[in-house]
């Protein structure tokens, strides 16, 4: 059962908006390069206080910016050296599709949307966006941020900070591990991490099997995780895509992984 379950976690990857298990999030790394603002470097940058970011009320969505698909989640307002930006993160409802003839049960669709906004003479602009789904599952589906998770930083201290977005994906039908992604942006730079939670099924405590290493997925066999799907807790692929990110960014993100690999609450939608 363990082993058809993790087969069916496999699956939700294939299955979500997802182009492929290299590049699974589709955000401004598949839009035009005109759809990424290009902002002045800085001169002179000032140590970023994150106290200084502001969470507004879901409804406080300021005039001129487009509106999202679904609930509002997340909306943080803060400034830095490119002026005064705006994050929006929302899901839409949980969609119940009927059965097809090759999928004989009723199953759910939801989607989330990530985008972040400069304001620039008097307008705001799409600094990137990012979408994902978990679609056509039959079984206990949830899909959002991490409560908590999400920051603003400026770890290399440049005056542009950082967007790091924490979320996980769900289609299982008994406590196999969520899909779970970290996704740092820097304007148009992406870096991401790719991976499974942690979540409690027996008497060991969950936060026990966080592994002291969770790189790399990537460089064990698929046939060894089929047997040991254990391996997968707490784990991501790779750290490819930090290759040529500042040594600070993969640090924290690093850090952040296992700070919330532990799911403490099972949700579904």
């Amino acid at each position: 059962m363990r082993q058809l379950l993790w087969l069916a976690a496999v699956a939700l990857a294939a299955c979500s908006t997802d182009p492929s298990t290299s590049a699974p999030d589709n955000d401004a790394a598949g839009s035009s390069p005109d759809s990424i603002v290009k902002l002045p470097a800085a001169t002179m940058a000032a140590a970023f206080d994150s106290a200084t970011v502001i969470s507004l009320p879901p409804t406080q969505l300021p005039a001129g910016v487009p509106r999202l698909p679904g609930q509002v989640l997340e909306l943080k307002q803060w400034t830095d050296i490119n002026g005064r930006n705006l994050l929006v993160v929302t899901r839409t409802p949980a969609r119940t599709l009927p059965a097809r003839p090759d999928d004989p049960n009723e199953t759910k669709s939801v989607s989330l949307y990530a985008r972040q906004f400069v304001q620039r003479a008097e307008s705001w602009q799409e600094l990137w966006r990012l979408q994902d789904a978990v679609e056509r599952c039959a079984f206990d589906t949830w899909l959002g941020p991490v409560p908590g998770a999400m920051s603003i930083t400026d770890l290399d201290a440049d005056g542009q900070t950082e967007t790091t977005l924490l979320y996980r994906l769900v289609c299982r039908s008994d406590v196999s591990p969520a899909q779970q992604k970290l996704i740092l942006r820097e304007g148009a730079a992406k870096y991401a991490l790719r991976g499974y939670s942690v979540v409690q099924y027996d008497a060991v405590p969950a936060a026990q099997r966080v592994p002291p290493t969770a790189c790399c997925l990537d460089t064990i066999p698929p046939a060894r995780l089929e047997v040991r799907y254990e391996l997968l807790d707490g784990r991501y692929e790779t750290e490819r895509e930090f290759r040529l990110a500042p040594a600070a960014f993969l640090r924290f993100a690093r850090q952040q992984w296992r700070r919330w690999s532990v799911e403490e609450e099972v949700e579904q939608l």
